[in-house]
This record gives structure tokens, sequence and C-alpha cells, in this order.
């Protein structure tokens, strides 16, 4: 599929109804994948959204996808990012894991971080992708890192 541009803009609150309903359409599914159902609960999405910086990938009339943020310490804190099924594999998630990255660098956070399942083979590679490692928490999950530039260790 050809990669697509997309504007990244912070959500509204008008945008919070679409999102929850882009989270069910996504993250339920793969959360039932995964065998780990209970993972997945629409009121864990609204409080996230309530809380977390969330920007949303715009391409063209359509959402793309959207990515929440927080920040933890000297780290910018990945809590989802949620791609609209028609524009996988099209950047969409690469060009939301590029904004967060510079707004990480634009608030002088040191690092990027995330936690994502063992077995979510497409999020692990878009981590490793742009230079995440990390290690296992438990039996299921990795802390992924990202040292930015221009921070002190």
């Amino acid at each position: 599929m050809d990669r697509i541009k997309c504007e990244i803009r912070e959500a509204g609150r008008d945008d919070h109804g679409m999102l929850i309903l882009l989270a069910e359409e996504t993250l339920h599914p793969l959360a039932e994948y995964s065998g780990h159902p209970e993972r997945y609960h629409t009121g864990d999405v609204v409080g996230l959204l309530g809380r977390a910086d969330v920007f949303v990938a715009q391409c063209g009339d359509e959402t793309g996808g959207f990515v929440a943020v927080e920040t933890d310490g000297d780290a910018c804190a990945v809590r989802c990012i949620c791609v609209n099924p028609g524009f996988e594999a099209r950047g969409v998630a690469n060009q939301l894991l590029d904004w967060v990255e510079g707004l990480a660098i634009e608030r002088r956070l040191a690092r990027v971080v995330a936690r994502v399942p063992q077995s979510d083979s497409p999020s692990l590679r878009l981590y490793r992708g742009h230079g995440f490692s990390g290690q296992a928490t438990d039996a299921e999950m990795l802390e992924l890192e990202k040292r930015l530039p221009g921070t002190a260790d």
C-alpha cells in the first residue's frame, strides 16, 4: 500500500467519541486475539482520553489514528497508539511516533517509553524501527525505551 501523509493535531473533546469507537474497533479485537480480552475496557480508554495528551493523525478528511501520551518523570510515556484499520501499513503509526519523539524533545524530556505485549509483533517492529530497546517486565510485557538526543543521562 502507498504511504499517506497525515497532519498531526491535538485532539479536542469533540473527537473523543470517534476515538473511543476507533479503539473499540482495533484494540478490543487485538486483546481478544492475544487471548486476553480482559485487557480491553472501554472505560480505560475514556479515562485515558480524559487525562492524557492525545494527538490525532488527520489523513485528509478521515482519522488515520491517534496517540495518547503522558509525562512520567523524565519520560514521555506512550500509553496508546491506535491506527484506523483502513490506514494500516501506510505509515500512520510511524508519523504518530515521530510526533511523540518531537514532542518529548520540545518538552526537554530525556526519553520516550512504552509498554508493549511481547506477542504484539507489529508494535514491536514499529518501536524497534524507531530505535527503541527494552526488556521484559514479566512473562507477557516489554518495557521499551528510546533515549533522546541532547539530553543528559
